[in-house]
């Protein structure tokens, strides 16, 4: 299903034609006279005839919501005129409803105003009420926001991104500002530019230039910054793959915000400015230039921040600089006595005074998660389920076996024999090639752990007990999602798991849909709170 037309546009004929209907005359007499029509003059001309004059009565009544005037769609509604007087009325009502003309879209507006029927019933469902609701998830969300829509799929998302687009100068607030941030549906490309207080958006590490020495000797201090932090990265995370990206994040983070928000190079960075970015985390503005929905790092959509940093989020953000610093100091560089590298917990402590201090996070007891894996026990008793018989898995391992995120997503049965309280330990994979009666690894699992694995991997056509299942990861997609890089990963690794982002949002999605329907106040506020 796909938005209904940009704007409702009607003809001084189809006027002419619905106001000779009001006015009495037969429906099977206007259409051949006022609108171009085929059928005959008989009993199923005649309803195809009213069938028409009905339509276009609707559309009259759609342009009358989308002008705010409720009164004349009203007396439209009403049918014909009964009387003279009654048909004047509306008669006058569709002289003024042409004067009117073409109508633009406001915020206000109701979904059904602009979208065809079945498609606004499944936003109304998804309470987008009116398009300012739409906007904002789109902001939220960014051009993917239809994900989390039931039963809208990219087909309509598209359409609807397109006519978003296409009005993005009609939407704005009472102060002009556009209500559609300029982000949303951005796919034109990066330049490169030279990091300066200049700069117009925030740009990724790799777009920003390194400028040469000056002839008087001197290096520009924002670009000298970027060249102090891509040593940092090649020193401290080579070509490790997801350290390099977390390490780049936070450091181009702080690099962009010293130069756009402080005007300062990374290495004049002062105690004062560490107080400062710990606010900017916790709350970063302005938003439109900071925040925005993940987009591709060569798109001018792309934002540093989704949004403002949960506290965890903020601890590992210090403990990243605090390592960037501490390199800092070994290699020579003053700025490291004004910001000093210290731990992440003693940063964590020193940035958030006088404010309370960042907590620590402590392993939820078992007795306040019961709860909750009761609740996801039974959810992934149902048959299409299977997103639930994964994350109750995969929360099952996390607190018995006291994995990281990170170690979830590549453990496999073999691995468990060297990992974990509950691991078998004299099952290595030595064992299992050349000791049949050796016991499998896994064995050793509590009996809910692998029954919960068992159904799990029976989403996944697996077979628990089967032979040269050692390396097939623990946790994964019952299905490949439909886009060329999924099928090429499943390819390549039949056997593979969840992403760890794959993962992270799973159980993200499982907590938030536990706290909307059974307990809000729920301790566990990300999937890293439930861990052992």
């Amino acid at each position: 299903m796909i938005p209904a037309a940009p704007s409702v546009s009607l003809t001084r004929s189809e006027f002419a034609a619905v106001r000779a209907y009001v006015q009495g005359m037969p429906a099977a007499m206007v259409v051949p006279r006022y609108l171009p029509d085929d059928t005959d003059d008989d009993d199923a001309g005649a309803e195809s005839a009213l069938r028409i004059l009905l339509a276009l009565r609707d559309r009259m009544v759609q342009l009358a919501h989308l002008h705010g005037r409720a009164d004349l769609a009203d007396l439209l509604l009403a049918g014909p005129g009964r009387s003279n007087r009654g048909m004047d009325r509306r008669v006058d009502a569709l002289g003024e409803l042409e004067r009117l003309g073409t109508a633009a879209p406001q915020p206000q507006h109701s979904v059904e105003l602009w979208f065809a029927p079945a498609l606004a019933r499944r936003l109304r469902h998804a309470e987008i009420v009116t398009l300012k609701a739409l906007l904002d998830l789109a902001n939220r969300r960014g051009t993917a926001w239809w994900r989390s829509v039931p039963r809208i799929g990219a087909l309509a998302g598209t359409a609807i991104n397109r006519w978003l687009g296409e009005h993005r100068t009609v939407f704005k607030d009472p102060d002009g500002a556009p209500l559609l941030h300029a982000h949303v549906g951005n796919r034109a490309p990066l330049q490169p530019a030279a990091l300066s207080p200049a700069l117009r958006q925030p740009l990724p590490l790799e777009w920003l230039r390194e400028a040469p020495v000056n002839a008087d000797g001197h290096t520009c201090p924002y670009s000298q910054g970027v060249t102090v932090v891509k040593a940092w990265l090649r020193a401290a995370a080579g070509s490790r793959g997801s350290t390099l990206a977390a390490y780049r994040k936070e450091a181009e983070r702080l690099l962009l915000w010293a130069a756009l928000e402080r005007g300062k190079g990374l290495l004049q960075l002062n105690l004062d400015d560490r107080h400062a970015y710990l606010a900017f985390l916790a709350s970063p503005e302005p938003a439109s230039r900071w925040c925005g929905p993940r987009a591709p790092r060569h798109q001018a959509a792309w934002r540093p921040l989704t949004g403002p940093l949960s506290p965890a989020s903020q601890r590992h953000s210090l403990r990243v600089l605090a390592a960037l610093f501490r390199w800092l100091h070994d290699n020579g560089y003053p700025c490291a006595a004004r910001w000093p590298a210290q731990s992440g917990a003693d940063m964590a402590t020193t940035l958030a005074a006088p404010a309370t201090a960042l907590p620590v996070r402590a392993p939820l007891p078992h007795d306040s998660v019961a709860a909750f894996l009761s609740w996801l026990a039974a959810q992934a008793e149902a048959g299409d389920g299977q997103r639930y018989r994964a994350a109750y898995a995969a929360i099952l391992l996390l607190r018995e076996q006291g994995f990281s995120l990170n170690q979830l997503s590549s453990a496999t049965l073999r691995s468990l024999s060297s990992h974990g309280p509950a691991g078998v330990r004299d099952a290595g994979p030595g064992n299992l090639d050349n000791d049949p009666e050796a016991p499998r690894p896994g064995s050793a699992l509590a009996p809910e752990t692998r029954l919960a694995l068992a159904r799990h991997w029976q989403d996944r056509q697996l077979q628990w007990d089967g032979p040269g299942m050692e390396d097939a990861c623990l946790i994964g997609p019952a299905a490949t999602p439909p886009t060329g890089r999924a099928r090429r990963k499943r390819e390549a690794e039949p056997l593979g798991g969840y992403s760890v982002r794959g993962l992270h949002a799973l159980l993200a999605a499982t907590l938030e849909r536990y706290r909307e329907r059974c307990d809000p106040a729920f301790a566990a506020r990300s999937p890293r709170d439930l861990m052992a």
